[in-house]
């Protein structure tokens, strides 16, 4: 099944960093606009998507990166993805909120497009959470000794990054 491969991970994650600082350059002129109310459902999308370069950094970074292979967990990668989709699932939820609540001007047409963006990204976390699901329950199957070299397929032949 070639759209749960694990070589379209890496695609997966730039996209969603481009969304992500996508979220964040809307999200914050938002704030400082006269005339906006400055509610959670403003902030929401600042902290969250923070916290998703956070963790999308440790899954590129500790798969990719071969001195830091020891830190990678397909464990954590698993439950780090299912709480992405219910966080990235508040955002959009909150700011449809906030949106319904009051909608003015300029500030208006950023919120939905910041929902719309949030949207596609929940998506792709789904996505990327059946990747790692699937990954992580074949590295169950393995024998013990042949977990780790094939628990990160992208690691094998791969030279230092750093």
């Amino acid at each position: 099944m070639q759209f749960l491969s694990h070589r379209t991970k890496l695609p997966i994650h730039i996209v969603q960093l481009f969304l992500i600082v996508c979220v964040i350059g809307l999200s914050i002129p938002r704030l400082f606009m006269k005339g906006q109310p400055r509610t959670r459902a403003n902030t929401i999308a600042l902290g969250m998507g923070a916290k998703s370069i956070i963790i999308i950094s440790y899954q590129l970074l500790t798969e990719h990166v071969r001195r830091l292979q020891r830190w990678a967990s397909l464990k954590a990668f698993v439950i780090l993805n299912g709480l992405e989709i219910v966080f990235w699932a508040a955002v959009v939820f909150l700011v449809i909120q906030g949106n319904i609540q009051a909608c003015i001007e300029v500030g208006c047409i950023l919120s939905w497009i910041v929902v719309g963006l949030s949207i596609l990204n929940t998506v792709l976390v789904i996505w990327v959470f059946a990747i790692v699901y699937m990954e992580f329950r074949e590295s169950r199957r393995l024998p013990v000794g042949e977990k780790r070299s094939k628990a990160f397929p992208s690691m094998q032949g791969s030279q230092d990054a750093v």
